[in-house]
């Protein structure tokens, strides 16, 4: 028996506020690997967050790293990123999930052995969309984001001697 979800107008908002909620808590987070960011206020934003150097989109997951082969997000995102990248070459793109499990992150580039497409689940039609696609990145190519601080600690210390 196949039970499909289906989000009401209501759902919808809540899902929104409870995003916007975490974006907020991750912040003081992001800020001790990125420094200082910027918050989007537009909900509708392609990357959360941004500084003079980075750009960083934040999901929430309610899962365990692990629980499935892959993290998601929307193509549309890395399809920004690659419009931005041709404006700002400079900047570097993140996605973080924070999960049960805790923060992970994935570095934007455009090697695609590290992620799959697929079709896009819409939960509020509760099926699946061959008109929008999802980036689907390898577990394997995700780090957690403390692991990750550290690699980039080390790379800034080299730089300096």
């Amino acid at each position: 028996m196949l039970i499909l979800y289906m989000r009401t107008k209501t759902q919808k908002i809540n899902d929104i506020k409870y995003g916007k909620k975490h974006e907020h808590r991750v912040k003081p987070i992001l800020e001790t690997l990125f420094g200082t960011l910027n918050m989007s206020d537009n909900q509708y934003d392609n990357f959360d967050f941004n500084n003079n150097k980075f750009y960083v989109e934040h999901k929430q997951r309610n899962i365990a790293f692990g629980q499935y082969d892959s993290l998601i997000f929307d193509k549309v995102k890395y399809d920004k990123y690659l419009e931005l990248k041709q404006k700002e070459p400079h900047k570097q793109f993140f996605i973080c999930w924070s999960l049960s499990s805790g923060l992970y992150m994935w570095e934007f580039k455009e090697n695609d052995d590290e992620f799959y497409l697929r079709d896009k689940y819409d939960v509020d039609r509760g099926c699946w969309d061959n008109t929008k696609k999802q980036i689907c990145v390898l577990n394997k190519y995700i780090d957690s984001f403390y692991d990750f601080e550290k690699i980039v600690v080390k790379k800034s210390k080299k730089s300096k001697t």
